[in-house]
């Protein structure tokens, strides 16, 4: 019955499933597949028949319809033992981690249905992402989430993202060709001591997949009704076991849309084009060599006040961000448990809009070296130096007084991995670093882990982190709206860095379980309590006049307080054919101001946060060369408040994306999403200095082909 409703002639469909039958998969790799074949592929017409899509649903639950097992997708047990390198800049098993990390393979990007770094993102437990208009985003995790989220570290192959300038990351001009990641890796919560400065609710490491892996031509099309773009990337083979690969794309997003239903000012085009070179001279050495470069422009309306005269005012603009980067990796390996690796990277970023317009230069080396002490213990530890060149020219909106700096940043750290008994272990480290605003920084952690079985591991972490100032904190100078005030008439009210602030601090104590129930369930729990000290906050000051008055809000350290919760994620191999992945999220957040102080949180202030997340994420294989997958997202409601605005609250909201993929062959993929389904449109944040927009429901048809 199947091959007639799938316009299949039976004797092509018994020769692609024998061929799925007889194909081996290769767990070496977190995502991997059959071999392709040489024989010539039938081609199933959906073309011609669309609505036969919709029919061959209808067979799943006969009973003339095995139950299929995807050989790609990696068992529960093969899941729990995924190689990452996050948690302890080393591999190592993610069992073992003694920390609350999560790996979103290669497999589970490709049926995520996601196209940006952003929305692949929704899938982690615990990360809120919230989209404020066509190309800007919210991402934080545990709390202080805003457009920049200064306490979350994002990283891509060990070059950082994070802006040294304004203490965040500028989703808009962060993007990666999805299908060349081998895995993204999420720790929740402190990660300062391997990590550094502002490593300190998270870090994200996005890590590529090496040449060799990329072979061959890809191409993948996409378009419908909120976004359309194309990519195009070429594998080779190099002299002496080397391996190259060169990408480019282009994306073009459509505008979200208002309140009221009508076309936002906020769509968004992007070109991205890079490449990666891998080569090994030697059994012991591997040389990697990788850039990128890219153009963006981003429409949006920003707040704008020209002059102590003119009210602000969000005005339609569009913001251009350029950059490129190249970086170098040496790695030797000394023998079974010692090696050292040397990398370098340089990194130019610039954006100008109606606002402001500024350039980041950085150079970054840095020196990692492990190896054993005792039979029982192993050491790593590194020295890094960092150059930051940085300028912006700005006007009466913002400013920074003095426009330019030049900022060094030097570390080091060390961290001893300790085998106290067979299934007990202690790693204790340090991270120092000396930045050029407040000298000298102590991140120390310590992680104790206990091996229940073999299949369960509990651990247990406490931990220092700091989030260090930047020029957005010593040196802006703003305005940003105007209030009467009796005997003053109408006052502007300005912002001012303040040169002497200090780092904020975070203390935190995590307790953690990670275990495998039999080979269909497994269970990931993980419990927090966060003291913060020295937090950034805008503290009113007396009036000035310059000549017009001013009320003056001066960014100071004025805000303490705590933070806790539960994250809890499972997955649950129902049939062969069907996995589900849950979590839940709790998040209490509890910030006062110190004596004298006002209380306002400069960035990310607690109602900015979700307190209750559910994800629930659905992957079925209806047939070997027919997938459905769901995502059912919750996120409770948030509120914000300003002295211009009073509160405004943005609903919580349920949202379901839907992805049908069909796979006629091995190297041709075609996928129909569905976002946002359950709504016509609704909101997710809002932004200080931008309109926040509402995200509409849409669709996509997508296709990938290998070859």
């Amino acid at each position: 019955m199947l091959h007639k409703i799938l316009g299949l002639p039976y004797a092509s469909l018994a020769q692609e499933v024998r061929t799925m039958n007889n194909c081996q998969p290769n767990r070496t790799a977190p995502v991997s597949g059959c071999a392709v074949r040489n024989e010539p592929q039938a081609t199933l017409p959906f073309v011609r028949r669309p609505l036969a899509l919709l029919a061959a649903l209808a067979v799943t639950s006969g009973a003339a319809l095995a139950q299929p097992q995807d050989p790609t997708m990696l068992s529960l047990e093969e899941l729990m033992g995924i190689e990452i390198s996050s948690a302890a800049k080393r591999p190592q098993r993610l069992l073992d981690a003694a920390t609350a990390i999560y790996a979103i393979g290669s497999e589970e990007i490709r049926r995520s249905g996601a196209t940006s770094l952003p929305e692949l993102l929704r899938t982690v437990p615990g990360v809120q992402v919230s989209r404020i208009d066509g190309s800007r985003y919210a991402v934080s995790i545990r709390g202080f989430s805003s457009r920049y989220s200064g306490k979350l570290l994002i990283l891509q192959d060990g070059r950082t993202l994070y802006s040294p300038l304004f203490s965040g990351t500028y989703w808009e001009a962060q993007d990666v060709l999805l299908e060349d990641v081998e895995r993204i890796e999420v720790i929740r919560g402190s990660g300062g001591t391997l990590w550094g400065a502002n490593a300190v609710n998270g870090v994200i490491n996005i890590i590529t997949r090496q040449a060799r892996d990329t072979q061959g031509t890809f191409v993948e099309a996409k378009g419908g009704s909120l976004e359309r773009g194309v990519a195009l990337r070429h594998g080779m083979a190099l002299d002496n076991g080397g391996h190259a690969r060169a990408y480019a794309k282009i994306d073009r997003h459509n505008p979200l849309e208002t309140t009221t239903g009508d076309k936002a000012h906020d769509a968004w085009e992007q070109q991205r084009a890079g490449f990666r070179v891998d080569l090994a001279p030697s059994a012991s050495d591997r040389f990697t060599v990788q850039g990128d470069a890219y153009e963006a422009q981003s429409q949006q309306r920003v707040l704008l006040m020209p002059g102590p005269t003119v009210p602000a005012s969000f005005v339609p603009d569009t913001a251009v961000s350029r950059g490129a980067n190249v970086l170098v990796r040496w790695q030797r390996d000394l023998g079974p448990r010692e090696s050292w690796q040397l990398q370098a990277y340089a990194d130019h970023t610039q954006q100008a809009d109606v606002v402001q317009q500024h350039r980041i230069d950085t150079l970054d080396i840095e020196w990692q070296h492990r190896l054993p002490l005792t039979a029982s213990q192993d050491l790593t530890w590194g020295l890094g130096v960092r150059s930051v060149r940085q300028q912006l020219d700005g006007g009466f909106t913002v400013s920074m007084i003095p426009d330019q700096h030049n900022h060094m940043l030097y570390s080091a750290f060390v961290q001893d991995e300790i085998q106290l008994r067979e299934d007990v272990h202690l790693t204790l480290g340090t991270k120092l670093e000396h930045n050029g605003y407040t000298g000298m920084e102590v991140q120390p952690s310590a992680r104790l882990q206990w091996r229940a079985t073999p299949t369960d591991n509990v651990w247990a972490a406490a931990s220092r982190s700091v989030a260090t100032p930047s020029m957005a904190t010593t040196a802006t100078f703003g305005h940003f709206g105007t209030q009467s005030i009796p005997g003053l008439g109408d006052a502007v009210i300005g912002v001012r860095g303040n040169p002497d602030i200090r780092s904020e601090v975070m203390n935190s104590f995590e307790l953690g379980y990670r275990g495998q129930f039999g080979p269909r369930f497994n269970l990931d729990a993980a419990a927090f309590y966060n003291q913060y000290d020295h937090l950034v906050s805008r503290e009113v000051s007396a009036p000035i006049f310059v000549p017009y008055p001013v009320i003056p809000f001066l960014l100071d350290n004025q805000v303490e307080g705590k933070t806790y919760g539960f994250e809890m994620a499972g997955n649950w191999q129902v049939l062969p054919s069907w996995r589900l992945h849950g979590s839940y999220s709790w998040l209490k957040m509890d910030l006062k101001a110190k004596p004298g102080g006002t209380g306002l949180v400069a960035f990310g202030a607690a109602d900015h946060s979700p307190e209750h997340m559910v994800k629930l994420h659905s992957l079925h294989q209806l047939a070997h060369n027919l997938e459905l997958d769901a995502s059912l997202n919750f996120s409770s409601k948030l509120i914000f408040s300003s002295p211009l605005t009073g509160a405004l609250e943005v609903p919580g909201y349920t949202r379901l994306d839907l992805r049908l993929g069909w796979r006629p062959s091995p190297n041709l993929e075609v996928n129909l999403i569905g976002r946002n389904l359950l709504k016509d449109r609704h909101p997710e944040f809002l932004a200080d200095d931008v309109r926040a927009n509402e995200v509409p429901r849409s669709v996509l048809l997508q296709a990938k082909w290998k070859f």
